[in-house]
């Protein structure tokens, strides 16, 4: 064999071996590789957290106890004084309270939306607080028998609202804090005293 032969044999033969050399290394390491490098890696996205979510505070509860501007309706029949009311005709067992009682009836004034309750004085009877209807500037056409309710109407209720009552009121007792509501003259009365003893009011809010 020539000697320009056997350069070209032992170039071949050195190139082979590089080339299985690189292909073992590449195994042994456990990646894809090439003669010019490793191998792409896979594209991973960036994770993205959660935006958290807005806590909520729970809604307030309606008052249920009188505050320093809550107008009182004084409730008594035991040494009440009627009224004699030149518009009404004879009223009895309701008036205006600061928070003492009151012996003499009286036709009721109240502020619209503004908090109301209902104050039993009366240290012997209970009684209500009911709406009976709507009356006027000029008069009231009371009913002949007790039309309203004794049923207890919720915390915040307008007092003019159909069957509104303060609920049963025991002696010395204090109803729930209700709404005056829109201005207007409305019919009140006992349930347990307006036939027997004409317990009625007439309350004008304005």
């Amino acid at each position: 064999m020539r000697k320009s032969e056997i350069i070209t044999v032992a170039r071949c033969a050195g190139l082979a071996l590089a080339l299985a050399a690189a292909v073992t290394a590449g195994c042994g390491g456990g990646g894809y590789t090439t003669l010019y490098g490793p191998g792409p890696r896979p594209h991973t996205s960036p994770s993205i957290a959660p935006s958290p979510t807005p806590s909520t505070s729970p809604s307030p509860s309606p008052s249920t106890s009188p505050s320093p501007t809550t107008a009182i309706v004084a409730v008594n029949l035991t040494g009440e004084l009627p009224d004699n009311d030149p518009t009404y005709g004879t009223l009895l067992g309701y008036s205006n309270s600061t928070g003492s009682p009151n012996n003499q009836s009286s036709v009721v004034h109240l502020t619209m939306a503004t908090p109301v309750m209902f104050d039993d004085f009366d240290g012997v009877n209970v009684h209500t607080g009911s709406f009976l209807g709507d009356a006027s500037a000029n008069g009231a056409n009371f009913p002949t028998t007790f039309t309203g309710s004794f049923n207890q109407s919720p915390a915040g209720a307008i007092i003019s609202t159909t069957n509104f009552s303060s609920g049963i009121l025991n002696p010395n007792g204090v109803s729930l804090v209700y709404n005056s509501g829109p201005p207007g003259f409305y019919m009140f009365g006992c349930y347990f005293h307006y036939v027997s003893n004409g317990m009625r009011t007439i309350i004008i809010v304005q």
